[in-house]
């Protein structure tokens, strides 16, 4: 699995979102700006991308993944520090 791959999995879940990935062996960081993040806690977001690569990390496909969810307002602010 590369980093493409790994945008295709999540595309369907998130078809309107942004979505950014980083693989580093089998190590991925992924970035998901999405606006029906909004008014959801953090364990929410991260289940709901979980959700969908579960079974890769399961698998050994993907050892490890770092979630950044964020809604476009969060992003945003992040981006203007």
């Amino acid at each position: 699995m590369n980093s493409d791959d790994l945008i295709a999995l999540l595309r369907p879940t998130f078809p309107n979102a942004e979505i950014q990935a980083v693989n580093q062996g089998n190590k991925f960081e992924v970035l998901i700006v999405d606006e029906n993040f909004e008014g959801k806690r953090l364990v929410q977001r991260q289940q709901s991308v979980y959700a969908v690569v579960n079974s890769h990390i399961q698998s050994g496909a993907m050892h490890a993944l770092t979630i950044h969810a964020l809604t476009p307002a969060e992003y945003q602010a992040r981006q203007s520090h």
